[in-house]
């Protein structure tokens, strides 16, 4: 009696694998297409250019001793002046980076309210963890930059250093 090759169990033994790494194969390299780390830079000379430029801001924040206290508080992020010789009431850029998802990233211009201090509202689906958060004049003539751990109830002081 003659069988017929597709209901032989060593045919499928033996094609079972390169089908499965073919699959395993696209599958994985779909889902790299999909999810490309942020981290990866093109031009590190001109980044590199760009970071020794961004110093220069830093340090004139330094030689001003300009700080802020920034307080989570009911969805908002209040950045108050510190200490420090600055434009009273001028708007600052406010971002938080998140120091591995770019697309989490958020920038605002913030102005300062009555008392002096600036709120940023924080989205809901905000991800816990690590962030960066960065302070810049609206001019660009001096910058800060701290890291904090998101949500945070106690007072957190930027200061640059």
């Amino acid at each position: 009696m003659k069988s017929y090759w597709y209901k032989e169990p060593w045919f499928w033994f033996v094609i079972f694998f390169p089908v499965l790494s073919v699959v395993a194969g696209t599958s994985t390299f779909i889902i790299f297409q999909l999810n490309q780390p942020d981290m990866v830079s093109d031009d590190y000379y001109k980044d590199g250019k760009k970071i020794n430029q961004d110093l220069t801001k830093y340090h004139e924040a330094l030689a001003r001793n300009i700080t802020f206290n920034l307080k989570f508080d009911d969805g908002f992020a209040v950045f108050t002046p510190a200490t420090g010789d600055m434009v009273e009431n001028e708007a600052l850029n406010i971002s938080f980076f998140h120091v591995t998802l770019a697309k989490h990233d958020i920038s605002v211009l913030a102005t300062a309210s009555g008392d002096g201090s600036y709120s940023v509202e924080m989205p809901r689906d905000m991800l816990k963890g690590k962030w960066r958060v960065r302070v810049e004049s609206f001019d660009g003539k001096w910058r800060i930059q701290e890291y904090v751990k998101y949500p945070n109830t106690s007072v957190i002081k930027l200061d640059g250093e």
